[in-house]
Formats: structure tokens, sequence, C-alpha cells
């Protein structure tokens, strides 16, 4: 079963717990895919209380899931990587800075296997050096952060008109959430943009203060399926957005 590191969630941990597939009757021989789409469909009914619970139990499932899937590797070292963490080269082969990673390491091989050798000779003996130096250091830092990396891989799947809740923390312990259509995602600049249903307007989010992305409302509302505009006292009258009630 090859599971992506990044991608790992409660759903994941449901899905290979014992106890919470008999739990929410999600039967042994269920392909995994499945099995995780229904964990997915579980969680999202059983309650804040309970779920809570549920990923508590997760938090170091999936910590240990991820170091032995290989997200804490200790290297990075081959010519495309340096690419990719070489500003300079970056901006040369135009390639978006806050692509996931991996998209960006993709990137980068792909375009290696196109350009001049001799235009960039000089351009691969640093990167030759360079991965011999980053293959010595075992105390090298990953060059990306696990959490946003899965912020930015759910994001490049998400269609354009899909409906998002977005939270964005603030605080100790406080979330504001961003509610609207996916308009576009500039992965130069780091941003998403929503457009909101009921106040027809634009709001811009940056991925890098992304918490978490709920892909799973038809319509908007943190509350419900469907948003509906503030509830506001006007004098003596209550408006509900811009029509009085």
């Amino acid at each position: 079963m090859n599971i992506n590191p990044f991608d790992l969630s409660v759903s994941d941990f449901v899905a290979q717990s014992a106890k919470w597939c008999a739990e929410f009757n999600i039967q042994e021989d269920y392909p995994y895919d499945l099995k995780v789409e229904i964990a997915d469909r579980a969680l999202f009914d059983i309650g804040t209380d309970k779920y809570e619970q549920i990923a508590a139990e997760a938090e170091d499932w999936i910590e240990h899931e991820r170091t032995r899937l290989g997200e804490a590797l200790p290297t990075f070292t081959t010519h495309a990587d340096y690419i990719v963490r070489t500003e300079q080269w970056r901006n040369e082969f135009n390639i978006p800075k806050y692509l996931p990673y991996t998209e960006q390491v993709r990137i980068a091989d792909e375009v290696m296997r196109t350009i001049d050798r001799s235009k960039y000779a000089g351009m691969l003996s640093a990167a030759e050096e360079w991965s011999a130096k980053e293959s010595a250091n075992l105390e090298a830092e990953a060059p990306f952060d696990g959490w946003k990396e899965q912020i930015r891989r759910q994001l490049l799947q998400i269609q354009q008109g899909k409906y998002l809740m977005i939270y964005v923390p603030y605080g100790a312990s406080n979330y504001t959430i961003e509610q609207g259509t996916l308009t576009s995602v500039d992965w130069n600049n780091g941003t998403v943009l929503l457009h909101s249903t009921v106040y027809n307007r634009d709001n811009t989010v940056a991925i890098d203060n992304i918490q978490s992305i709920d892909e799973s409302r038809s319509g908007s509302g943190a509350l419900g399926s469907v948003q509906t505009a503030d509830l506001r006292l006007v004098g003596n009258d209550w408006y509900r957005g811009n029509t009085k009630l």
C-alpha cells in the first residue's frame, strides 16, 4: 500500500485502526481508498467532542507514520533539489515557489532534461558539489514544512469553482473561516482567491496562513450547508445582509 506521508489525515488513522473501523462499521476487506472515504464521512457527522478524541489519538500515529514513510529524510541531494533550493535557478526556470516541494522538484527535473548542458555547465558543477556536501551532512534540515506541504498538495488537487471553507488561526486558539468558491491559486505569490457567493466579493488568503481546508460543503456556512448573510440590528429593525426582515 503506497501512502504519501504528506497526505496522512485523521481519516487515514481511522481506516488503519481496527477499533475505529469496527466503531464505524468499516469492513476489513474494503479497498483502502473506500475505507478512508467512509471514515471521512463518519468523522464529519460524529460531533466535535468525539472527533477531538479521535484526532488526539491520531496525532501520535500520524507523526510516527510520517517519520516511518520518509517525511523526515535527512538529505536532499539531486540536481533538481539544488535548482529548487537556489533562488537564482528557481527563478531562471520559472518554478513557482509556493507549489508543493516535490512538485517543484518534478518540474526542475523535467527542465533538466531539456536544457543546453554547455550553457548550464557551471550550474551543474555547483549542483554536484552541493549534492555531495548535503549528502555528507546528516543534520541537514528538510527543505519544507510537513503541514504546509500537505495544505499545498490539497490545494493542487482542488478544481476551480469548488466551494471551500478555509480555517486561518489567530491568537492562541482561535480561527477565522474564509468561505467561497475557489477562483484561483497564485503559486508564485502564495495566495488563494475565493469568491463569496453571498456578498459577491473576492477575498485573498495567504497559503502559509492556512490551518486546514474543508471541501465537504456543497454550500457555504460554517454551521450549516447554506450560508446566510450576517444578522444585524439597524435602529429598531433587523436586517440580514441588506434585506430588512
